[in-house]
């Protein structure tokens, strides 16, 4: 599996690039959400996924400000983050969370793993937050 760093890198780029690329183009389409959603919320559930969105939005942050000092390492502003990446972050950790298994909630912020059914969900997670 790759790298856990690398893998959260390709989603954020491809996030932000379908944010860029959002236009009033898509106002026909509708998004395929998937139709599986948890049944009940243990409190025990809720606060693994509360330390997922909490983990995912730090990592999230952090990847994309690394990203741009290396992109633009004289900038003074590349080690700040703005209020449209917290937004972004936010939102995808928010929509991911909501199809979260409890295991891979732990396994995340656990140990640290990002299983394929995880990136699989950022996506989707992704293409949601893009169209708000």
């Amino acid at each position: 599996m790759k790298n856990l760093n690398d893998v959260f890198t390709l989603l954020l780029v491809s996030a932000l690039l379908a944010l860029s690329g959002c236009g009033s183009g898509d106002s026909g389409k509708t998004a395929n959400a998937p139709t599986q959603h948890a049944a009940s919320v243990s409190p025990n559930d809720s606060l693994d996924h509360k330390a997922f969105e909490d983990k995912y939005v730090n990592m999230c942050v952090n990847q994309e400000l690394a990203l741009r000092k290396k992109e633009h390492p004289t900038s003074g502003n590349a080690g700040v983050a703005d209020e449209a990446l917290t937004k972004l972050c936010t939102c995808i950790a928010q929509e991911e969370s909501k199809h979260l298994t409890k295991q891979e909630a732990k396994k995340f912020v656990q140990e640290n793993e990002y299983p394929m059914s995880l990136m699989i969900k950022a996506g989707q997670a992704e293409e949601i937050c893009a169209k708000k």
